[in-house]
């Protein structure tokens, strides 16, 4: 059923692998009013990556899922068969189908994981900053998945220039360079020593709102510290998608 609060704007008729889909276009007349910019009372910035699904600058890590992996064994032994078949022919198709079949709960269980980040994050923060320049298809997928969710929300969504933001220290804003190899982010000026990941995601957070830190090598005395990433379960209990 329709829940309380939505209208039927649209409706499509989709084929996919495994049959026809009615897909629906619903406008929300629930969604509430953005948060006063005064009453914002918690903010983090994300950092998303290949090591990573994502790192907050709280110091959460989001490991990335292994959905297509689990099911690759699988999904080879299908190619294999499709190639033994004469292309166009109708065992080639049947086989195709079979595969097509397999990549839809792998795209299901990805968009899923996907919102249940999103309203993980827009439950625990009121202000959440990313990178504006990730063009590539995943990513930018899920930062638009976390914009929609905030609007739903009331929250909102930061984008900001983060070039060098894993170069930079979060703290003293010097350039620290190093590859993509190098993991750890060492800062020679005042001994912050972390993970590069989090210190890119504090250096978003800090773009976002314009905070501060106290600087390495500065007028304020700060102590050498190592701090670790906690790679924890970032999704929200109860969470339904809905999908044509």
């Amino acid at each position: 059923p329709i829940p309380d609060g939505f209208a039927i704007k649209q409706a499509t008729i989709v084929s996919k692998a495994d049959g026809w889909y009615v897909s629906f276009a619903i406008e929300d007349n629930t969604v509430p009013d953005p948060l006063p910019m005064d009453e914002i009372k918690s903010a983090v910035g994300i950092d998303v990556g290949l090591e990573t699904f994502l790192t907050t600058s709280n110091a959460e890590a989001s490991a990335v899922p292994q959905f297509y992996r689990k099911a690759q064994t699988n999904l080879s032994r299908k190619q294999r068969k499709v190639a033994r078949h004469e292309k166009g022919s109708n065992n080639y198709h049947r086989q195709a189908n079979k595969i097509a079949r397999l990549y839809l709960p792998i795209a299901r269980q990805r968009k899923d994981f996907q919102y249940s980040v999103a309203h993980y994050l827009c439950t625990a923060y009121d202000l959440i900053g990313f990178e504006k320049s990730i063009l590539q298809v995943p990513w930018r997928t899920f930062l638009n998945i976390v914009q929609a969710v905030a609007v739903k929300r009331g929250k909102h969504t930061q984008e900001v220039d983060a070039r060098s933001r894993s170069i930079q220290c979060f703290s003293c804003e010097e350039s620290v360079v190093k590859d993509l190899s190098i993991r750890v982010h060492d800062c020679p000026n005042g001994g912050v020593s972390l993970d590069r990941d989090l210190n890119a995601s504090l250096n978003i957070l800090k773009r976002t709102v314009g905070q501060p830190f106290a600087a390495c090598g500065g007028l304020v005395d700060v102590q050498p510290v190592r701090q670790e990433l906690s790679c924890v379960n970032l999704r929200s209990p109860r969470q339904t998608v809905l999908s044509g």
